[in-house]
């Protein structure tokens, strides 16, 4: 009872850290997600079906003419559907899969590590700031986790029945290139090699089910590289340069790091960071004193992962993102949990340590939780978030008062797709047309400045939209700058 007691707290509070955007129905609205949509928009309303997701990094990653998977923009679509066109279908959507990480990572820690064990991962994943930050914003990167666990605790059953866990492991390891490409390659290349590196199988008919398994998983790539000329076996980002070296170590560092702690709270992060150190070496201590083999091939396999990722990584030279990361971060903490599970069993000096170090990680977490009710969840978010982006444009068809007009956007990353999306479904749907295009009759200048260099819609203003009679300029509330002109 008092084991099912603290699950369901856990839960719940894992729950509560994820969910002030629904709450508030305030969530972020940027290019990426204007993108996602007006790719499911044309998959529902257009019918134009797609074998590639998104470019990998948006074309600007080091890393072209590589695209995940489409499976992410089928999900949106889905979403599209449901919630009729609405963005907070999405934002609803990446709720349900942290809630899937949640069960799924309480699940396999009470398979791999018994009820201590479960209720540990379940606190790491349910508090985990990285891991929280998945289910606050739509991003294809956001629904992996509960795969990525799925995979790991297929390959931890490798011994058990390699000729079914091993397939499933690659995979379900394969399919998470649909969410984030940069995960589905390392982790699929770790499973791959550890099977005749680790697991020492040597069934023939093991590596068969297991190459079944990739080209289903990797099916609609292969499609699309086929139709193309397989230009992504061609692409790809250049070659590492030695100064990146620094660079990519402060990468694996962030990502290890903040899988624990948290940049503000009443414990600074130095501190949290400190005590994550010196948590650090007790670690190997705890794993060594595991003495099952299938616990031990599995721990093998898990600091493999991180060590192949590493070193596979040193080829892109460019940043090494956190969400390429995703399949490290759920390693660190099975190995944690394991460490601490097997000082629980021991009661040596380990346990303390233990009990400090999650203490300190439960005080981020409360933190993490008052910032949560008292700031977040009342956050407008200005122009960057949803409802101020819908309150431009109810401003902008008030003005027009039934007028056809047309609208031309500045933002700094340059691309205007959520404004476009908007503007084909709550535009349309709210006050029945959209506007045109052309320098012609009423137009509307949207510019999202740039805080940064601030000067930088000055020469689009100049070239772009030149011209025309100024109406009005207006600085919105949420800071936006609203530009009226007839040409």
């Amino acid at each position: 009872m008092k084991y099912i007691s603290l699950i369901i707290v856990i839960f719940i509070w894992g729950i509560s850290l994820r969910v002030p955007e629904l709450i508030s129905g305030n969530f972020l609205f940027g290019h990426d997600h204007g993108r996602d949509y007006l790719a499911a928009y044309n998959i529902v309303e257009n019918h134009k079906l797609t074998l590639i997701g998104a470019e990998a990094g948006s074309g600007v990653a080091g890393i072209n003419g590589i695209f995940h998977g489409p499976g992410y923009f089928y999900l949106i679509s889905l979403a599209y559907l449901l919630f009729h066109g609405n963005p907070i279908g999405g934002q609803i959507f990446m709720v349900v899969f942290g809630i899937l990480a949640l069960l799924t990572a309480c699940y396999i820690g009470f398979k791999i590590f018994g009820k201590a064990g479960s209720a540990i991962a379940l606190f790491f994943v349910a508090a985990s700031p990285l891991i929280v930050s998945q289910s606050r914003f739509i991003w294809s990167s956001h629904p992996i986790t509960p795969f990525v666990l799925l995979a790991l605790y297929f390959v931890y059953k490798i011994p058990q029945n390699p000729a079914k866990f091993a397939p499933l492991a690659l995979f379900m390891s394969g399919f998470t290139y649909h969410s984030q490409l940069g995960v589905a390659v390392p982790l699929t290349i770790s499973v791959l090699l550890s099977i005749p590196l680790i697991y020492k199988i040597r069934d023939v008919r093991v590596y068969i089910y297991c190459v079944l398994a990739l080209v289903l998983a990797y099916f609609p790539m292969f499609l699309f590289e086929a139709r193309h000329g397989f230009m992504a076996v061609g692409g790809g980002g250049s070659m590492f340069e030695a100064k990146r070296l620094y660079f990519h170590g402060l990468d694996y560092w962030y990502n290890f790091t903040n899988s624990f702690t948290f940049e503000f709270g009443w414990i600074s992060n130095q501190v949290q960071k400190i005590f994550l150190l010196f948590f650090l070496p007790f670690v190997p201590i705890g794993l060594f004193q595991i003495r099952e083999s299938k616990h031990r091939k599995f721990i093998a396999f898990l600091i493999f992962m991180i060590i192949t990722t590493w070193a596979g990584y040193l080829l892109l030279n460019n940043t090494v993102w956190d969400y390429y990361l995703t399949h490290l971060r759920l390693a660190y903490i099975l190995l944690f949990t394991y460490a601490i599970v097997a000082f629980i069993h021991k009661k040596s000096l380990g346990l303390i340590v233990s009990i400090v170090f999650l203490s300190v990680m439960f005080v981020g977490s409360v933190f993490r939780m008052h910032i949560t009710y008292t700031s977040d969840l009342h956050d407008t978010g200005k122009f960057e978030k949803i409802q101020g982006k819908r309150y431009v444009l109810d401003a902008i068809y008030k003005d027009a008062d039934e007028q056809p007009f047309s609208v031309f956007i500045f933002t700094p990353s340059i691309y205007t797709w959520p404004y476009d999306y908007l503007f084909i479904t709550y535009g349309k749907q709210t006050y029945g047309y959209e506007p045109g295009s052309e320098k012609k009759g009423l137009a509307y200048l949207i510019i999202e400045p740039d805080f940064s260099q601030p000067w930088r819609h000055k020469g689009w203003l100049e070239t772009v939209v030149q011209g025309g009679r100024l109406v009005w300029e207006k600085t919105m509330l949420n800071g936006l700058i609203l530009i009226k002109k007839e040409f």
